[in-house]
C-alpha cells in the first residue's frame, strides 16, 4: 500500500532562517509486524455473533475467546476456560491459551500487551491469565492390506498413504484447541487412497512431551485430558529413556495398576536381555480416568532424546481424541508407522484363508517407548531395526540366517531387519522363533528398539 505524506509546517536552519522547497522521505527502520490480512468470511461468521453476544465486556470464558482476537488479530486458535474447571478449582480466574499465526507461543511482551488491552473489557472480580499451550500428539500404527494384483510398486502405495495422512494432519479439524481426531475418518481415508487397498487395521496412541528441568529437584504433572485405556496391570504408560542423579545408566518409567482409576509409577532399567530391574516402586502416580501422570520429586540430569525431552505415551480409552483446555491437538505422521501387507485372500493365493493371519487390533507388549539402552552402556554401533526403530544391542543369529534381539534366544526375542521399512512375512517370523539358536552372539551390551519391547 502506498501512502503519500505531505509536510505541513516550517523548517528552520541553524541561523533561524526558514527553509522552503524541501521534500521529506520516510525510511522505515524495521518492517511492520503483528498485522494480518483482511478477515476472511469464515472467520467473520464465527466471531461476529460471539463478539456481539459479549457486548464488549469480558465476563465468561466465551467472551474472552471472542474479544482477544479482536485486540490481537495475529491469533490462529484460542481457548479460554474458567478456574473452576481445574482441580483444585481457582475461582475468579479465567485462563487463556492462544497460538499465534507465526509461531507456537506468545512472547511475554505480547502477553502483557493483551492483558493490558483486556482491562477495557474485564469486570471486577475476574482476573485473566494467559498460559502457554501444550501439544497433544496422536500417532498411528497402521497395517494396510492390499491386493498385489493391482499394485505396481508397494513403496509408491505406502507413500500415497503417508501423503494422504499428511494432508489430513494439516487440515482444519486438527491443529487447534478443541480439535478432535476422528478415528473413523482416518480409516476411510486410508481405504480410499487406492482401489488396491482392501482394508486396514489401525491402532492409535497419544503422546505428550515432558521438557525436563536438568539438575534441579522438580515435580512434574503431565495432563492428557483423555481417559487412558488400561488393558493390563502395568506398562500402559511408557516413556523414553532419561538419567537421574544417584542412578548409573538409562532409566524409564511405567505404571502399575493399584485400584479403581489410580495406579503408581515405577522407575526401572533394562539389562542386555531386556529384563526388568526395578529402581523405585514409588516414582509417581497415574489417574487413568483423568488422563493425568504425576512424577514425584526427582533430579533429572539428562535425556536420551535431544532438547531435554522425555516422550510419554498412552493408549486412549476412545479412538476419538479430543484436545481440552490448553491442549493443542496435532496428528504426528512422522512418528506414525505404516506397514504394507499383502491380502492373500483377495489376490486368490489363499482363498480358503487357512494361511491368513490378521494383525491384532490391540497395542503390542512394549515396555518402553523409543530407543532401548541397557543399564550398563549406551548406544554405539547400529545393528539393524526392530519394529522400524534403530537397534544397537546384543543379538544372536538363527539357523535360517535371521538375526534376533538378545545375546541368547528367549520368547521375547524379536527379528532384526536391515531397513526400517522391511516387511516380514509372519511365517518367517514363526520359523525363526522355533529354530535352534546355536550361532554366534554379539558382544555389544546396549540395545535400542522402538515400540516392540
Amino acid at each position: 500500500m502506498y501512502l503519500d505524506y505531505k509536510f505541513a509546517g516550517t523548517v528552520t536552519n541553524e541561523n533561524a532562517a526558514t527553509e522552503s522547497g524541501l521534500s521529506a522521505t520516510i525510511n522505515p527502520q524495521s518492517p511492520s509486524e503483528n498485522g494480518d490480512d483482511i478477515e476472511d468470511l469464515r472467520s467473520v461468521r464465527y466471531y461476529a455473533p460471539r463478539l456481539y453476544s459479549s457486548q464488549h465486556r469480558a465476563v465468561t470464558a466465551n467472551d474472552y475467546e471472542a474479544i482477544v482476537p479482536s485486540v490481537y488479530p495475529n491469533i490462529e486458535s484460542i481457548s479460554a476456560f474458567g478456574g473452576e474447571e481445574l482441580t483444585p478449582p481457582k475461582y475468579g480466574r479465567v485462563y487463556i491459551a492462544a497460538k499465534p499465526k507465526n509461531g507456537s507461543f506468545l512472547s511475554d511482551f505480547t502477553k502483557r500487551q493483551i492483558l493490558s488491552s483486556l482491562k477495557n473489557y474485564s469486570v471486577a472480580g475476574i482476573v485473566p491469565e494467559i498460559i502457554d499451550l501444550k501439544f497433544l500428539y496422536v500417532e498411528l500404527d497402521s497395517h494396510v492390506y492390499y491386493n498385489s494384483n493391482f499394485v505396481g510398486d508397494i513403496q509408491n502405495l505406502r507413500t500415497d498413504v503417508i501423503n494422504a495422512m499428511s494432508v489430513f494432519a494439516s487440515g482444519t479439524e486438527l491443529n487447534k484447541f478443541g480439535g478432535r481426531f476422528k478415528y473413523s475418518k482416518v480409516l476411510s481415508l486410508i481405504d480410499r487412497v487406492s482401489d488396491s487397498i482392501t482394508s486396514n487395521i489401525t491402532t492409535i496412541r497419544i503422546r505428550r512431551n515432558l521438557v525436563a528441568v536438568l539438575n534441579v529437584f522438580s515435580q512434574y504433572e503431565i495432563c492428557f485430558d483423555n481417559t487412558f485405556h488400561r488393558n493390563q496391570s502395568s506398562y500402559n504408560i511408557k516413556s523414553t529413556g532419561f538419567y537421574i542423579s544417584g542412578v548409573s545408566g538409562t532409566v524409564y518409567f511405567s505404571d502399575q495398576y493399584v485400584s479403581g482409576d489410580t495406579g503408581n509409577l515405577f522407575l526401572f532399567q533394562l539389562d542386555a536381555n531386556t529384563n526388568i530391574k526395578i529402581i523405585s516402586s514409588t516414582f509417581g502416580s497415574v489417574d487413568y480416568k483423568k488422563g493425568e501422570v504425576i512424577i514425584d520429586t526427582v533430579n533429572i540430569t539428562g535425556t536420551v532424546l535431544s532438547d531435554n525431552i522425555i516422550e510419554i505415551q498412552a493408549i486412549p480409552q476412545s479412538n476419538d481424541v479430543l484436545a481440552r483446555k490448553e491442549l493443542y491437538l496435532q496428528f504426528d505422521v512422522s512418528n506414525s508407522n505404516f506397514y504394507m501387507r499383502e491380502d492373500s485372500i483377495s489376490t486368490g493365493a489363499n482363498t480358503s484363508g487357512t494361511r491368513y493371519n490378521p494383525q491384532s487390533s490391540y497395542s503390542n507388549g512394549a515396555k518402553v517407548r523409543g530407543p532401548v539402552i541397557t543399564s550398563t552402556s549406551s548406544a554405539s554401533t547400529l545393528v539393524g531395526y526392530v519394529n522400524g526403530q534403530p537397534y544397537y544391542g546384543a543379538f544372536h543369529t538363527m539357523s535360517n540366517g535371521n538375526r534376533m534381539t538378545g545375546s541368547s534366544h528367549s520368547p521375547s526375542s524379536q527379528v532384526i531387519t536391515s531397513t526400517p521399512t522391511t516387511s516380514i512375512d509372519s511365517s518367517s517370523v514363526s520359523m525363526s522363533q522355533t529354530s535352534s539358536s546355536t550361532s554366534s552372539t554379539s558382544s555389544s551390551s546396549s540395545s535400542s528398539g522402538g515400540y516392540g519391547y
